[in-house]
């Protein structure tokens, strides 16, 4: 039977540097057929010179890519931009500082269906992959059986949207929550949850790498009453979730449960 199943590779950037080339070079070494992907850049914020940038950067790759610029600031917006923007029956989410195995693609695609969601191992790393180090998420990862249905055992890989292979199905009229500035993956994996069946590794190991860049948005400062503004928002989001009988109680309460703690190690 034919395999007609293709992916959109959603990349969100803002003011990109060198590690956007880097990023793009591992999706270009992808195993997968490049007519079986599309890669959809979203620029936000400062138009030039990234603009022109970018658009020199993808005529190196032989990948198919659609770029756009959003006006409007934030990652959440450029997400949502992008989901609606491409047409592909799967969504990889990636960051533009971020590294792909070549096997990421093709092996997450042979998992991932409708209901389940394929993973990857994940690794942090600061200047090579060549020397990597484990994360809470990875180590996670290695505790999980190939096939897992329980939300409580796989509550790590709901919070980053990266690191899986999501079908639009799951994702349906879902978007990111644009007034967070922190906190919008783990709220968005965590709506769409109701349709996820399970979480499944691929037979042969693929790897997400993060790069710990020190001047990244998630490493960012943020003011401590706009912190305790953002953890009130999701507090009340997921207790909207709690009450709704489509959704796991024990998996939202650890969300509130790791709210409540965040809010007492910044109260201290």
């Amino acid at each position: 039977m034919k395999n007609d199943k293709n992916i959109a590779v959603i990349i969100p950037t803002y003011k990109p540097q060198e590690y956007l080339k880097k990023c793009l070079a591992s999706i270009d070494a992808q195993t997968l057929s490049k007519n079986k992907f599309c890669v959809y850049i979203a620029l936000n914020g400062d138009r030039h010179p990234y603009e022109n940038e970018i658009l020199s950067l993808l005529k190196l790759y032989s990948f198919n890519s659609k770029y756009i610029y959003i006006k409007g600031l934030g990652v959440s917006n450029a997400r949502n931009k992008l989901i609606n923007y491409s047409k592909e029956e799967f969504i990889a989410f990636i960051d533009d500082d971020d590294l792909i195995s070549p096997n990421y693609l093709s092996n997450l695609l042979e998992v991932s269906t409708q209901e389940y969601i394929g993973i990857a191992k994940v690794y942090n790393f600061k200047k090579s992959i060549d020397a990597v180090t484990s994360n809470a998420i990875g180590k996670s990862y290695d505790k999980l059986s190939r096939l897992e249905a329980s939300k409580f055992k796989t509550r790590k890989y709901y919070s980053p949207v990266w690191a899986k292979l999501i079908h639009r199905d799951i994702i349906g009229d879902i978007r990111f929550d644009t007034n967070l500035k922190n906190g919008e993956d783990s709220l968005f994996m965590a709506t769409i949850s109701k349709n996820i069946k399970k979480l499944c590794k691929p037979c042969n190991e693929v790897c997400y790498y993060i790069y710990e860049r020190p001047n990244s948005a998630s490493r960012r400062k943020i003011p401590l009453k706009q912190k305790l503004k953002n953890d009130r928002y999701l507090m009340i989001a997921y207790s909207k979730l709690l009450l709704l009988p489509q959704y796991d109680r024990l998996f939202i309460l650890t969300r509130i449960v790791a709210l409540f703690k965040t809010l007492i190690m910044r109260l201290n």
